[in-house]
């Protein structure tokens, strides 16, 4: 069996009033859940094979069938909701990626609103502006990833197509920019702990010297994998260049892992993957067997306790435009090997169904972004809920009291156990 690195998808007024919701967890869980023990009720559906000198997880397609419910609190700790600071200066998108930290928030840059990186503290309290748009010194474009660095006091912002990683301080400083070797389009970033080194995978289209390689600040190379067979040819069957079709992504949901995933638009039998920024290795951890030899669109993801990921159709919409649809999503328990269909419902507020349950989660929690208007009309769908209890539809109704259009957006997380 061959296993290639996969990638994941495609997938940002006065003084501060904070507002802590630590007591808004709506356990609610009286409308139908299949408890997470049912996972445990599921069929075995992998086995663990040996690649060479590694042991990598084969999920076999055929036997996965049930479709399980299981509810947020299963993956994560109590859910936190945090109110953003007022002030202009510290309005974001929806559009705007976020990153949570012990200590710190880092919402990303959303280009079509023109918002940059922005720090808040774990109250919402605004900190400081991460840089900016444009083409100067400390400035990005397009965002591939960003990397929040606390034990070192560092941030790391990689543009969709750069020669440089952009380094700042938490005052927001820009540092200095971190040569790569060539220009790389859509990367993922490590920050070792260290504070010295900084790893990156990278979309390997053909001609691109590496997938990933570890560096230093300076820019010397301290190791590096070629992309030998994981190759991507960035041209249609047509001729025509579609190098923005294929994705790196990095969930980066176990502490000290760098998860990495090779998305080809073109679909190929592949695999998710270990980064060793030491040892300089692509350690092979997950794929899936599907049957025949073109498999569906499909992508990876790795959480602390289980694998995912999610089956797509190609669905043509004239002679140069598809899209994919008709997704179905995967889980499967890292230890019992048993698996299933699933989806996600939030039983800390409302059972309220997450969509994309695979992309819910990043650098170890899950996070949304909502705007107030939206969370108002979100608010007001659980609400019309007959089944809700009088002490959930109390707290409800308390939060959405405590919401104004003129709001900065509210972030609900929660850490993943």
């Amino acid at each position: 069996m061959r296993y290639f690195v996969q990638l994941s998808i495609i997938q940002n007024i006065n003084i501060m009033r904070k507002v802590l919701f630590t007591g808004v967890l709506f356990l609610i869980c009286e409308v139908g859940f299949v408890f997470a023990q049912d996972l445990q009720k599921s069929r075995k559906v992998a086995d663990v094979v040996t690649a060479g000198n590694d042991k990598v997880m084969v999920c076999k397609w055929s036997l996965l069938k049930d479709t399980v419910t299981l509810p947020l609190s299963f993956f994560t700790e109590e859910l936190e909701v945090i109110k953003l600071d007022d002030r202009e200066e510290a309005l974001i998108s929806t559009q705007s990626s976020v990153t949570i930290g012990e200590k710190y928030i880092l919402t990303g840059g959303a280009q079509a609103h023109n918002v940059c990186f922005k720090l808040f503290d774990k109250t919402g309290k605004y900190l400081t502006d991460i840089g900016a748009f444009g083409q100067g010194p400390g400035e990005y474009g397009t965002i591939a990833d960003a990397t929040l660095d606390e034990k070192n006091e560092r941030i790391y912002i990689l543009s969709w197509s750069t020669r440089n990683i952009l380094e700042y301080d938490l005052e927001g400083n820009f540092i200095r920019p971190i040569n790569m070797p060539g220009n790389i389009t859509k990367g993922k970033i490590y920050a070792d702990p260290s504070g010295e080194l900084v790893s990156v995978v990278a979309v390997p289209i053909i001609g691109n010297k590496y997938i990933a390689w570890t560096q230093k600040k300076t820019g010397e190379i301290v190791n590096a994998v070629e992309p030998g067979n994981l190759s991507i040819n960035p041209r249609e069957p047509n001729g025509a260049y579609s190098a923005f079709n294929h994705e790196i992504s990095s969930s980066k949901n176990l502490e000290g892992v760098f998860d990495a995933y090779v998305f080809c638009f073109h679909t190929r039998k592949d695999t998710l993957y270990h980064y060793e920024p030491i040892s300089g290795r692509l350690l092979p951890q997950f794929t899936v067997d599907f049957p025949g030899n073109t498999p569906p669109s499909h992508a990876y993801f790795e959480f602390p306790h289980h694998y995912a990921g999610w089956t797509g159709e190609e669905i043509r919409v004239s002679e140069n435009s598809s899209y994919i649809g008709n997704h179905k999503f995967f889980i499967v328990d890292k230890s019992s090997l048993k698996g299933t269909f699933f989806k996600i419902r939030n039983d800390f507020w409302g059972d309220s169904e997450i969509g994309w349950p695979t992309y819910a989660f990043s650098n170890g929690y899950y996070t949304k972004n909502y705007e107030p208007a939206e969370l108002m009309d979100e608010l007001d769908k659980l609400l019309s809920n007959s089944k809700l209890s009088a002490e959930a539809k109390a707290k409800l109704t308390k939060l959405k009291s405590s919401v104004s259009e003129k709001d900065n957006n509210y972030i609900f997380y929660a850490k993943m156990k």
